[in-house]
């Protein structure tokens, strides 16, 4: 069962921007503007931003901007931009294991690196993934013939009243480059469980780049 949790309200922290164009944000360097634009400075400055946009507000979130095409007409609503501010990563202690917690924002890559550094195997595929935790949870993201979803324990959520939501990874359901979204909540970050690596065996990740 999803758990909720609140966030006290305080003033706007982040950056907000008007009629920005997305071809600063995306791979591709092409699209038009959004109407508005907002950096959030943390998880609990998202939460408050969300909490003060109105019901009917188009939100769409965007990391890197890897492989996204923004149309000419722009987008309506408000983008969110969930890196580099949503970022964070750190490893943490869950009774007999222990577990990656990692902001939708961080890039995959980094994840994959941040593992290895630790002891961990598994997530070597992530360094094949040009975007953002967000996108690839989103999506199922996979390279080498691993996917995403094979490392998540549970999700943090945060929703259009700015509250954070945890669920666990059996509340989804996850297929080839799909996975089912609940309305009006967004990845904001996630608890990657990998396995410890084998004595004497070092990561793969310089090979599978080659």
């Amino acid at each position: 069962m999803a758990d909720t949790r609140h966030v006290t309200e305080h003033a706007l922290r982040g950056i907000l921007r008007s009629n920005e164009s997305m071809r600063r944000h995306t791979s591709w360097r092409v699209g038009g503007s959004a109407d508005r634009c907002y950096t959030p400075s943390d998880l609990e400055d998202l939460s408050v931003y969300l909490r003060r946009i109105p019901n009917d507000e188009p939100v769409m979130f965007v990391g890197l901007g890897s492989n996204l095409l923004v149309r000419d007409g722009g987008l309506r609503g408000t983008v969110i931009f969930t890196h580099p501010a949503l970022s964070g990563l750190e490893l943490i202690d869950v009774e007999d294991h222990q577990e990656i917690y990692v902001q939708a924002g961080a890039a995959s890559p980094k994840v994959s690196r941040f593992a290895a550094m630790h002891g961990f195997e598994g997530g070597e595929f992530l360094t094949g993934i040009p975007g953002t935790v967000g996108g690839a949870l989103a999506m199922n993201a996979g390279a080498f013939g691993s996917e995403t979803w094979s490392l998540v324990e549970r999700v943090c959520m945060v929703n259009r009243a700015g509250q954070l939501v945890d669920r666990v990874a059996a509340e989804f359901d996850v297929a080839y480059r799909q996975v089912s979204q609940f309305p009006d909540e967004w990845f904001a970050a996630a608890y990657f469980r990998f396995a410890p690596k084998s004595a004497g065996q070092e990561s793969n990740i310089r090979q599978l780049l080659d």
